[in-house]
């Protein structure tokens, strides 16, 4: 891989992040590659658009973000642990240089990951992606909402508790693990649908087709999250549409071993 410049996004409230940025910017500097970077909280438009790869310094939240750019750019993205759990995350901060002299030589393959799209259908500017999950939550923790799923001309699903979920493969090991959803190869393109702590005890996950397009309908007042972040608030009849989304994620892989990571995250 060619590189000229990167777009850094980095998590500076991590300790080590001086440190790490420091020693990025000293390899950069020799290879003669220049550098943006970019707080992980940042969310304002980009000014420059001319970057050959998406680094992410940080942990998986770095990375949510930062992908959410590499989308938008089309670019692959690699991802340096600078936490405790680096599921998504390609090398930890040790292995910093190396991981940039291979990618040099082109000693790395690239994972293709779905993402999701959401749209608020009355207020069509209200559109964000996400890697894991779209989530639906009532505002305030520990009350109850009550979501209303349409898949294509079927009759509604009623989806009354805390929340509903719509995860892809790659976020089936995250929250939508924690609220008892399936474990899907990243491979795959799926939608899953996880309920949370639903009021009716017979509503299970639910694992559907990529082309699948939902509309959540709320019918209690919730919030609509991408990947943890709030994109806004809904009232009673507020309609959201969710379906795969046209760009994915492309991660900069080095070694791939999934299954290897599950056993380890369940352990």
């Amino acid at each position: 891989m060619k590189l000229h410049k990167l777009l850094v996004i980095a998590n500076l409230t991590k300790p080590t992040i001086e440190a790490a940025l420091a020693r990025l910017r000293r390899w950069t500097a020799e290879q003669q590659i220049e550098i943006s970077v970019r707080a992980g909280i940042d969310t304002s438009p980009l000014r420059e658009h001319d970057f050959d790869l998406v680094v992410t310094l940080g942990g998986d939240g770095t990375l949510l973000r930062g992908a959410r750019l590499a989308a938008e750019l089309d670019l692959p993205i690699l991802g340096v642990n600078l936490g405790s759990l680096g599921f998504l995350t390609a090398v930890g901060i040790d292995e910093l240089e190396s991981a940039f002299e291979r990618l040099a030589r082109d000693d790395f393959s690239v994972e293709t990951r779905m993402r999701l799209a959401a749209q608020i259908l009355s207020a069509p500017q209200l559109q964000c992606t996400a890697l894991n999950e779209i989530s639906l939550v009532h505002p305030e923790l520990g009350r109850r909402t009550e979501i209303e799923l349409v898949l294509g001309e079927q009759a509604p699903m009623a989806y009354p508790g805390d929340g509903i979920l719509i995860a892809t493969p790659t976020g089936s090991t995250a929250y939508a693990l924690s609220a008892g959803g399936p474990i899907l190869d990243p491979s795959l393109e799926s939608l899953i649908v996880v309920p949370l702590s639903p009021h009716r005890l017979g509503t299970r996950p639910l694992v559907l087709p990529s082309a699948s397009v939902l509309r959540a309908v709320a019918k209690r007042p919730a919030q609509l999250l991408a990947d943890g972040e709030l994109i806004a608030t809904l009232a009673p009849g507020d309609a959201v549409q969710i379906q795969k989304a046209e760009r994915p994620t492309r991660l900069v892989r080095f070694a791939s071993d999934f299954w290897r990571a599950v056993r380890q995250l369940l352990s």
